[in-house]
């Protein structure tokens, strides 16, 4: 009869034994690019605000669609050097109460329109990024020299109207900014091996934050397919009017299983609160912010 010592040693044994074929099907995934490698993706978003006040509903839509390159310059001891191109920029602003708001594509600027002038300085300027292997995106140089450029391409002289111009640039388009920007499209990898089934949970920083779970629902040899749901708050004070909402948004992401760049994303989301308006002091005005943004690889 073999003594009970024998059987934990046994068991032991058969554990580790057994281990490495314990650990088939998990395995590290995220961004395994490759020096020259190139990316065109077209972005679309799609964001209804609706404020509404003693019977009275103020309804927003912005209609937003832009195209950009990401090129593999180099690779980093965790990560890659990504140089990145807007190749065109569009936005439209309309209000049930007052119209048109903003109408512009960069791409066909409109002589004498400030705002049309001013986007047009995105074309094919040229950013640097350090994007990690968990799509983290480390650092973003070239923001506030871009954001120059734009305010150039405008025709602006005074320095008021300048200074003016890139404060509010500033909120979007610094290279902090951007970084926080971008990340919706790239962070959302995991830092240990994972499997089919496998979730794990990460943040959005920025204007909106989020605390995110993601979970891996399907992985072939040429696809993955990565879900996420998340809690979101936007917290805003910009030109005298406050703004905080809480909600939810859902993500659905296929990505190439070899180098682990997206194919699509599309991502929904609701957030509900109130907002303030300096003009109106300490008046809550229920507010409410729909968005769908979808990312599309198109080369």
């Amino acid at each position: 009869m073999h003594s009970p010592s024998y059987f934990k040693r046994t068991t032991y044994l058969f554990l580790i034994l057994m281990s490495p074929f314990l650990m088939i099907g998990q395995q590290k995934i995220g961004y395994n690019l490759k020096v020259n490698d190139s990316f065109k993706i077209l972005q679309k978003a799609e964001q209804l605000i609706t404020q509404e006040l003693e019977g009275s509903k103020h309804e927003i839509t912005n209609d937003l669609e832009a195209i950009f390159t990401f090129t593999v310059m180099g690779k980093t001891a965790d990560g890659f050097s990504i140089k990145l191109v807007f190749k065109d920029f569009g936005m439209k602003s309309t209000s049930n109460l007052q119209g048109t708001l903003v109408n512009v594509k960069a791409s066909e600027p409109v002589e004498g329109d400030m705002m049309s002038q001013m986007f047009k300085g995105l074309i094919d300027y040229e950013l640097n990024l350090t994007l990690l292997e968990n799509g983290k995106i480390e650092s973003v140089e070239g923001g506030g020299a871009m954001i120059d450029n734009m305010i150039q391409s405008a025709g602006v002289e005074d320095d008021f109207t300048k200074n003016l111009m890139r404060k509010s640039l500033e909120k979007e388009f610094s290279s902090g900014g951007l970084a926080k920007s971008f990340e919706q499209m790239t962070f959302f990898y995991p830092d240990v091996a994972v499997d089919k089934g496998s979730t794990w949970e990460n943040t959005f920083s920025g204007k909106l934050k989020a605390e995110n779970t993601w979970q891996l629902d399907e992985i072939t040899s040429d696809a993955m397919t990565i879900t996420g749901k998340g809690t979101i708050t936007v917290d805003t004070n910009e030109s005298g009017t406050t703004m905080a909402l809480a909600g939810n948004h859902d993500y659905t992401i296929v990505t190439n299983t070899e180098n682990g760049f997206i194919n699509t994303i599309e991502t929904t989301s609701f957030a509900s609160g109130h907002s303030k308006m300096a003009q109106l002091g300490d008046v809550e005005i229920p507010t409410s912010i729909k968005s769908t943004v979808t990312y599309e690889l198109i080369q």
